[in-house]
């Protein structure tokens, strides 16, 4: 369930939105409740070099 970020077309405001499968369509700007938004272009982001170690490794006190 990525988050996606997007411009409204009628009022230029830019916002976030989680996103599930099927409501991609059903998008609509939260300033306006226009439905005429643009999917913006952004980068990736992860957290450093925790990628696949959360399952592997517990913070220290836990087991």
């Amino acid at each position: 369930m990525p988050i996606f970020e997007y411009t409204c077309n009628q009022c230029k405001q830019e916002f976030e939105k989680l996103v599930f499968a099927g409501e991609e369509k059903n998008i609509s700007c939260p300033g306006c409740n226009s439905k005429d938004v643009t999917k913006k272009m952004s980068a990736a982001s992860f957290m450093g070099n925790s990628m696949g170690k959360c399952a592997t490794s517990s913070p220290k006190g836990f087991s």
